[in-house]
């Protein structure tokens, strides 16, 4: 394992993503990396998921507005049953990471949807583009 290369003088303090398709990554990265959201390299020596789940749902914090409270409300629980089917099977034996990946898969679902009624209403996002962000 390689030894942690931060400053020890700086507080870790992780990236909470601020668009949809920032959101869209960082599912794309939990997927890869559950059930344990680890990173056996060493390189991220803070994830674990606790702190994946919380990034996450800050995450959704964040575009609330633009999701509407039903589907922000939705991620959240879909968010929260993911994560315990994931404590559930650390080791990836009893099926329950497979269904907390599903999980992972209905959140991104809602997170391209959202993406695709922005864009189908040509809302133009932070940078003046219709980008669905």
């Amino acid at each position: 394992m390689n030894a942690h290369r931060g400053s020890s003088y700086r507080k870790y303090v992780p990236y909470v993503a601020k668009t949809y398709s920032e959101i869209y990554d960082q599912i794309g990265s939990m997927i890869l990396f559950a059930p344990t959201f680890i990173d056996k390299a060493g390189d991220f020596p803070h994830r674990n998921i606790d702190s994946e789940f919380h990034v996450l749902t800050e995450s959704f914090g964040v575009v609330r507005k633009k999701l509407g409270e039903d589907r922000y409300a939705a991620l959240i629980d879909l968010a929260a049953r993911a994560k315990a089917l994931f404590a559930d099977d650390p080791a990836d034996e009893n099926g329950k990471a497979d269904q907390g990946r599903a999980l992972l898969f209905e959140i991104e679902g809602i997170i391209q949807s959202a993406r695709r009624r922005r864009v189908e209403a040509r809302e133009k996002d932070g940078d003046g583009e219709i980008s669905g962000d």
